[in-house]
């Protein structure tokens, strides 16, 4: 009996050392290798202080921002894991995770690689002679389960000649950054190569340009749009009163287009012909991704962080998250004179005339459409879009606290009480505050406002709120020709979606050329011809090519215009005034 008690006492005490996990901080260091054929990243993963029977390791399966499963997982190459001088098992355990037998161990590194591919927001690396590639942390960095809150240094390695830029933490080895934890790891994608970079400063805070592309032809006026960035965090800074971080980095790749916000930089595609043509074609998204650092990086819906990686993150605020930072883009570049007054104006006119004639506008809310982002369906008709009609309702929001208060408050002092009240507290807010913070700002009670047209699915009242700035809003309906079917333009041509009733295209085909014409913009096509004319299509399906011809469908639309009024009353031209300058 007392060997058996003993033996248990023993038993016990081997099983306590084991699994105090929770009473010894891991130490996280990864390493990161640009490989020679400059493709392919590897990555080392090293842990110290272990004390546990088993570890796991875990991939993110979505990018914060890119609102997707993306099964990252399946990335991950060539998996090996060593501790102590030994080799460890690693058993997958779902397509996520790995599972690893750590008793007795103290310090264990995990080795693997990732293959980049060209990606929107993820790691860009083409052509034949490739001079540096970007790398996104969700689809390239494992995770140690149960510590992500743990602070992380990361070393790079990369071929000779190349350089690296990042948000990252410096520390006093140049080739070592670190951040606070792996939320703030991964929310910091990284250019390797060789790459332009600009420098200025904005009241004592630093601010890098980085350009990169692969065939280093830069052929447009880069110090010229060094400028329209530095116009922008300007006035976005002292719109906030400071900047809440210790230094930014812009990475701009080329050719590209689109963005994805981060911490304290952002990731963004710009048009190298669009670029050269006018340096402010980057100006709107680069306005837009800025402020994101504010709205969603840190005012943001209490379920995006600290994120879970495993499962879909979902909020029904995006149409502020998005909508309402495509607003402060566009009122940014008026404020700082980069656009006209009278281009703001037409931008709304796009704005409202593609989401209010689509046909299922009134099937779903925006706040729906927030919800729903990770379950669209792109083969139907096209939705409610959270980016549109969230800039739409929030231009609606902030002259009707104009109005109600005299222009004595707005929406600018509703976004700077959300970044106090919630961001500087380290917190996110639920999902009836941002009405609650309107209301409270302009004391006029939005709750009606928001029951109609957030939650629910009727048009704004366009014509009464833009009156309040002086602005005259008017509608014309007209029967316009339309295609049999719904298409996006995509890359290669106009993608179908939904081929409705035809019988001679399908959901899935490409259009490549309309009555001969290729790289045609179907609306121009579309406003030269009537209802009933045939048209000539030439079809990609399958990687086969063929001609088909489809009549015209007439289509019911909505034609809006915006001007400024010509007698403006005293208080419409002071809200106009305030609204487009800021002041």
């Amino acid at each position: 009996m007392r060997l058996l008690v003993s033996l248990l006492l023993i038993s016990s005490s081997l099983l306590a050392q084991d699994n105090r996990d929770d009473l010894t901080p891991l130490q996280i260091g990864y390493e990161v290798t640009i490989r020679d054929d400059k493709t392919t990243v590897q990555v080392d993963l090293d842990v110290h202080n272990l004390a546990r029977a088993n570890t796991r390791v875990a991939m993110p399966t979505w990018t914060p921002g890119a609102y997707g499963v993306g099964s990252y997982g399946d990335r991950v190459d060539g998996l090996t894991v060593t501790g102590d001088g030994r080799d460890l098992q690693a058993l997958r355990i779902d397509p996520l995770t790995w599972s690893i037998e750590t008793s007795g161990v103290r310090t264990m590194r995990v080795s693997y690689t990732i293959k980049q591919r060209p990606g929107r927001f993820g790691s860009r690396a083409s052509g034949d002679a490739k001079t540096g590639m970007q790398v996104s942390g969700p689809s390239t960095f494992l995770y140690v389960v149960g510590a992500k809150d743990r602070p992380v240094t990361v070393r790079y390695a990369m071929p000779a000649g190349w350089k690296f830029a990042n948000g990252l933490l410096v520390t006093d080895d140049p080739m070592v950054r670190r951040a606070r934890d792996y939320d703030t790891f991964i929310d910091a994608p990284t250019i390797f190569g060789i790459f332009k970079q600009h420098d200025f400063e904005v009241n004592g805070t630093p601010f890098q340009c980085v350009f990169f592309e692969n065939a280093q032809r830069y052929d447009f006026d880069i110090p010229a749009f060094v400028d329209l960035c530095k116009r922008i965090v300007t006035y976005q800074g002292e719109m906030f009163g400071s900047f809440p971080f210790p230094n930014y980095v812009f990475l701009f790749t080329l050719p590209g287009g689109g963005g994805l916000e981060h911490l304290n930089s952002t990731s963004i595609g710009l048009n190298s012909q669009a670029q050269k043509r006018d340096p402010r074609a980057g100006a709107f998204v680069t306005a837009h991704e800025f402020f994101h650092l504010w709205n969603v990086k840190r005012i943001r819906p209490k379920s995006l962080g600290p994120f879970d990686y495993e499962h879909e993150n979902y909020t029904g605020n995006l149409w502020v998250s998005e909508g309402w930072t495509s607003y402060y883009g566009d009122l940014t570049l008026v404020r700082t004179g980069i656009t006209s007054p009278e281009d703001l104006l037409a931008s709304y006119t796009r704005y409202i005339a593609t989401e209010l004639n689509k046909e299922g506008r009134h099937e779903h809310s925006v706040y729906w459409a927030s919800r729903n982002v990770w379950h669209r369906d792109r083969s139907g008709p096209a939705r409610v879009d959270y980016y549109a009609k969230g800039e739409i309702l929030g231009t609606m929001i902030d002259l009707k606290i104009r109005h109600e208060t005299n222009n004595r408050k707005s929406l600018d002092d509703v976004v700077v009480f959300l970044n106090r009240w919630f961001a500087e507290r380290g917190t996110g807010f639920e999902e009836g505050d941002i009405e609650r913070a309107c209301t409270a700002i302009s004391n006029y009670d939005f709750s009606e406002f928001f029951a109609r047209h957030v939650r629910g699915v009727l048009d704004p009242p366009l014509a009464e709120y833009f009156a309040y700035a002086g602005i005259d809003y008017a509608e014309e309906h007209h029967t316009m020709a339309s295609l049999p079917f719904d298409a996006r333009r995509g890359r290669n041509g106009f993608a179908i979606s939904n081929a409705k009733e035809s019988k001679v295209v399908e959901a899935g085909d490409v259009i490549l050329s309309f009555d001969g014409q290729a790289n045609v913009r179907a609306a121009t096509f579309l406003r030269d011809h009537k209802p009933g004319d045939r048209v000539k299509l030439e079809v990609r399906r399958a990687g086969q090519t063929s001609a088909v011809e489809v009549a015209l469908v007439g289509q019911k639309r909505m034609i809006p215009s915006l001007r400024f009024a010509e007698k403006p009353t005293e208080q419409q031209l002071r809200i106009r005034e305030s609204w487009l300058t800021g002041k």
